[in-house]
């Protein structure tokens, strides 16, 4: 009988490490950033896409476009470093000429409208992101642009979800 139990005390010892690995490869933890600082610098209204890929014909939530503090898109000309769905309007009385109420993204680009020069480091706030999963993002399309120059690549900017923001007063 002794045998058997020592025969046995290696296989539990190497079957619970993998029952643990496999366990927990399930889970995903949502790790936020650290507290960082940044700037809303542009904002958007597209048009919402259903799983199958096709316009639903309803818009999307208003989408805000953020700088991070010292990024290096500062002076780029597209400067943000992602953008969200998830920022209460409510957090600053944006100016009525850079907020519009009906659609609103640049027709020539398909990218968002970007508030003026003087605007970029008025609405600055204080928050915690992460990248959205694939099944939490929203999905949109900015409609047909008008213009030969270069296209606004939205594969080039993450979609993240926010948490702990504050407004900073300047």
């Amino acid at each position: 009988m002794k045998s058997k139990r020592i025969e046995l005390l290696p296989l539990a010892l190497f079957l619970l490490p993998l029952c643990m690995v496999l366990l927990g490869a399930g889970c995903e933890k949502e790790e936020y950033s650290e507290l960082v600082e940044g700037y809303i610098v542009g904002s958007f209204v597209c048009y919402e896409v259903g799983t199958d890929g096709v316009a639903t014909g309803d818009y999307t939530e208003r989408g805000y476009c953020i700088l991070l503090e010292g990024s290096e898109k500062t002076d780029s000309y597209w400067p943000m470093d992602f953008y969200t769905f998830d920022l209460s309007s409510e957090l600053f009385e944006f100016p009525e000429k850079v907020i519009y109420s009906s659609v609103d993204y640049n027709g020539n680009d398909c990218g968002p409208s970007f508030f003026p020069d003087s605007l970029q480091s008025k609405f600055k706030i204080t928050f915690e992101y992460r990248d959205v999963k694939k099944d939490e993002g929203v999905r949109f399309s900015c409609g047909i642009c008008t213009t030969m120059g270069p296209l606004f690549n939205w594969k080039d900017y993450n979609q993240v979800l926010l948490k702990n923001v504050s407004k900073i007063v300047n």
